[in-house]
């Protein structure tokens, strides 16, 4: 081995030790944004979509008159525009916004669809007792897989569903009069 090609050893090592970890560094970086951008885990693992769902009810949550509230399946959303609202008892958030949902209910603009997030049966159904109820269904989803398929990383979520069905606008945070009058009820009367 003479001493020219002893020198060239270490150096093709170097480089290509350094483009393996450049390498190796890029395609971390990449994945990690991948797996944080718009809830990718959700996606991967998660059995659920807007356009393919079905959750089972609230058990025992029943109407005034004693009818049971349904559950809440894609079939449900698919032929008309309506409001979904992602809500659990628990939530500060969605305690103060649901007289609000009751208001919007007595307006009969468009059916009104609730999912109740990570909650107890017992607390979904007495909840709903006390402030009443603005659903015509209601379905659980005590793993929050709807939640993070619709993209809402929290509760309490509105969209306005039209025919397909298809997210026209989401509401991630808690409603007010304003978000309701402003872009819940124009969007609802264009679509008609």
């Amino acid at each position: 081995m003479t001493q020219e090609s002893r020198n060239e050893e270490p150096t093709r090592r170097a480089a290509t030790l350094g483009a393996a970890a450049a390498a190796a560094l890029a395609l971390g970086a990449g994945a990690a944004t991948l797996w944080t951008r718009k809830d990718i885990s959700a996606r991967l693992f998660n059995p659920m979509r807007l356009d393919h769902f079905a959750l089972g009810g609230v058990e025992g949550l029943a109407f005034p008159d004693g009818a049971m509230v349904p559950a809440l399946a894609t079939a449900d959303l698919a032929g008309r525009t309506s409001i979904l609202n992602l809500f659990a008892s628990w939530c500060p958030s969605c305690r103060d916004e649901h007289a609000l949902l009751i208001e919007l209910a007595a307006r009969d603009v468009a059916p009104i669809y609730g999912v109740d997030v990570k909650d107890r049966a017992a607390d979904a159904r007495a909840f709903l007792r006390k402030r009443g109820n603005p659903y015509r269904a209601v379905g659980a989803d005590p793993k929050g897989y709807l939640q993070r398929a619709l993209g809402a990383r929290g509760i309490p979520a509105t969209f306005v569903v039209a025919p397909g069905p298809v997210i026209e606008i989401a509401i991630l945070g808690e409603l007010d009069r304003e978000t309701i009058e402003e872009k819940i009820i124009p969007a609802l009367t264009r679509m008609g």
